[in-house]
């Protein structure tokens, strides 16, 4: 028998021990951060679910060697993220699925989603992106109540993975985000009247009587 085979055969034995343990053991050991503590673990690292992680919950998991199938309960509705293929030739894809009851530990977004994000890399890489995701007649419920409107998101492969976002809602307001790894930025503009102005204002993102803003959070 070769040696490679050998090592092949250890190296399968080896990632099958590790993924058959118990994945409550696993999430006690990690260091999470603040707040983002899981409850409810069950199953193991290769199929498990977990009753609430941070703001997502539930979160289920089915992990393959080649592939990943993880369905995220976020904002009243649950979302598949897939994951398939070896490290340097990999895809990934999010799409809205059936309605959750959980609710939203920090705020609750209501409206109608549609469409789905694919990401192609290879290794840590993002080599290409397409679709885009749609919601349909956003507001927020709680803890304020403000209509939104529609948004489309995007993502971009540009100096690493970005996310775009286009928020507008047709006399109120509109607004473009942009976000990478570790930076956000929020250009708005309102119309006069419109009801997220006292809002904005209040955060100091708007000053009193303007129409336009620009945030940016994170590092530059």
């Amino acid at each position: 028998m070769s040696r490679a085979l050998i090592l092949w055969g250890v190296l399968v034995f080896s990632l099958t021990v590790l993924l058959e343990l118990p994945a409550a053991f696993v999430a006690r050991q990690l260091p999470w951060p603040t707040g983002w503590q899981p409850s409810g673990v069950a199953g193991s690292l290769w199929a498990g679910r977990a009753a609430r992680v941070g703001a997502l919950g539930p979160v289920e998991w089915k992990i393959r060697p080649w592939a990943a199938q993880i369905n995220l309960g976020f904002q009243q509705r649950i979302w598949a993220l897939s994951v398939h293929g070896w490290p340097w030739n990999w895809q990934a894809q999010l799409a809205p699925r059936a309605v959750s009851a959980w609710p939203a530990p920090m705020f609750v977004l209501d409206g109608r989603w549609e469409g789905q994000l694919q990401v192609e890399g290879a290794g840590m890489s993002c080599v290409h992106t397409q679709g885009q995701l749609l919601g349909h007649d956003l507001a927020v419920l709680s803890p304020w109540q403000v209509n939104l409107g529609d948004t489309r998101i995007a993502l971009q492969c540009r100096d690493g993975l970005r996310l775009l976002a286009d928020v507008q809602r047709p006399g109120e307001h509109h607004f473009k985000v942009e976000a990478a790894s570790q930076r956000l930025q929020v250009d708005g503009q309102v119309e006069p009247g419109a009801a997220v102005t006292p809002l904005l204002v209040q955060a100091r993102w708007l000053q009193p009587a303007a129409q336009r803003f620009s945030k940016v959070l994170g590092k530059p």
